[in-house]
């Protein structure tokens, strides 16, 4: 009867861990297993992308797996795949000298070490242990070193929050505001401060306003608060439990910022405005260029300019219902006659967005692929130097030619990570859907959520000679003039 065996892959990233690096270390492990006679009953994955406890928990309970069913065997690629820590190579020191039967094996090494070994092959798998982890500690230090340098001149070693994206310029990743979102991420903070506002309420409105993750998927109330906490929107980065002075852009000011801290740390009760105009500071009077201000009377709103100038001192005012009525109108207008035909477009552009984001993917997977290749490499060549199989000079060389190859992969992955970045097909499908819902919902929303719709659908407020005209946003210009045509066509 064969002996039981189980096996132990680690992978350092997700990349890795759905892509070559896996695959091939399972198909070693299969096929040595076979030829020694083994039955492989398992084989354990340990991805380094999570954190140092979460990986020191897995290989525990690996290791608890391993002896609770009583496996004899245990199959690695090679050592610095099986320990990256002191603490993982006692644990499995542990394990083989609590019974002299146990024997684990790493394939590259040629190395299978038990109890009774010799004290050759436990010095080997000595000085490979700490061989693993002086080039983990390597990889580390490079890494934070980069890290440190990149907040010294102000910028984030990292994703940027929402409202923001990675930009290459002159060579160098930077966060910037994101022209398609960071004005709704703004609108967030300003809405949370409304009475009956909240995490989860703020959540669904991002989700409706096409305010997605990277992945496509809608924001979950939890990162809404770390989002409203972020001092990243007030030009500070937080790293590592440290605050570092940003150079970002920013478009929270710091009065608001105030604001939504003290509701949310429950500090004072928040001093509601007793008046609060839809149109407040959207209306711009075409004669003087004067913002229109409302005053409250009979229980209505009337709006007008300062009127400082002599030809604004004879326009009517406006009321703020009448023009709600002409808004109304308007998005009436985008609302398609068909829905089976904005149901067929909405599908249409869902799958071209399922298409792009999984062209992306594959081609940053293939990217990666190649980096970690790259990177394994390396990491044997200086594996080879340590142990005297090449000279300085030739590591020098290929490392050198190793490190260039990784610099040119690394910036077209850059670039291509920029490109995801500017695919604006989420948002613009997103919108294509607020078109349709945006007349239904304009009824029973509150003032700060229909200023958000506002804002998304209308591009500008323009007042003369008592008329106010109203532009849609160039979406929204491109949304009525289809809808337009096909009421012609269906003849509605």
């Amino acid at each position: 009867m064969r002996e039981a065996a189980v096996g132990i892959a680690r992978v350092s990233s997700k990349d890795q861990e759905d892509g070559y690096s896996l695959e091939s270390q399972d198909k070693l492990i299969t096929t040595y297993s076979d030829n020694q006679n083994l039955r492989l009953v398992k084989v354990i994955k340990i991805a380094e992308t999570a954190s140092k406890a979460k990986q020191r928990r897995i290989f525990r309970e690996a290791m608890k797996f391993v002896a609770e069913h009583n496996i004899k065997h245990l199959i690695v690629e090679k050592v610095d795949r099986h320990a990256r820590n002191f603490y993982d190579a006692v644990e499995t020191d542990e394990w083989l000298q609590s019974d002299e039967t146990r024997k684990i094996h790493f394939i590259k090494d040629s190395l299978v070490l038990h109890k009774n070994s010799r004290s050759q092959e436990w010095l080997n798998w000595g000085i490979r242990v700490v061989m693993a982890k002086n080039y983990i500690d390597n990889l580390r230090e490079e890494a934070m070193k980069g890290w440190a340098e990149k907040l010294a001149q102000g910028w984030m070693p990292g994703v940027p929050p929402a409202g923001y994206i990675n930009k290459l310029v002159n060579g160098k990743r930077i966060q910037v505001p994101n022209d398609k979102t960071w004005r709704v991420i703004k609108a967030m903070f300003e809405l949370y401060l409304q009475p009956g506002q909240n995490g989860k309420t703020i959540a669904k409105e991002m989700e409706l306003l096409g305010i997605h993750t990277r992945k496509g998927r809608p924001y979950a109330p939890s990162y809404v608060y770390k989002m409203l906490t972020n001092p990243f929107y007030i030009g500070i980065i937080p790293w590592d439990g440290k605050e570092y002075p940003g150079k970002q852009e920013t478009f929270i000011d710091r009065a608001l910022w105030d604001r939504v801290q003290e509701k949310m740390h429950g500090g004072r009760p928040l001093v509601l405005k007793k008046h609060n105009p839809l149109f407040k500071n959207m209306i711009t009077c075409e004669t003087c260029g004067g913002v229109v201000t409302w005053q409250l009377q009979k229980g209505r709103y009337y709006g007008a300019c300062q009127r400082r100038n002599p030809a604004c001192k004879i326009k009517k005012t406006i009321r703020e219902d009448r023009l709600e009525e002409t808004v109304q109108a308007l998005l009436n207008s985008l609302v398609c006659p068909s829905k089976e035909l904005m149901n067929w477009v909405v599908q249409q552009l869902e799958a071209k967005r399922a298409t792009t984001s999984q062209t992306h993917e594959d081609s940053l997977e293939s990217i990666n692929k190649q980096i970690d290749r790259l990177m394994r490499m390396d990491s044997d060549l200086y594996d080879d130097k340590l142990a005297g199989d090449i000279t300085r000079d030739i590591y020098t060389t290929k490392h050198a030619a190793f490190m260039e190859q990784l610099n040119e992969l690394r910036s077209k992955q850059a670039a291509l990570e920029g490109k995801v970045n500017k695919n604006d097909l989420p948002q613009r499908l997103a919108l294509l859907k607020l078109t349709q819902m945006a007349a239904k919902l304009y009824q029973t929303r509150t003032i700060q959520q229909k200023r958000v719709i506002l804002t998304k659908l209308f591009s500008s407020f323009t007042y003369s000679d008592g008329v106010v005209s109203v532009k849609y946003s160039k979406f929204a210009s491109v949304i009525a003039g289809k809808t337009l045509k096909t009421k012609e066509i269906l003849g509605r």
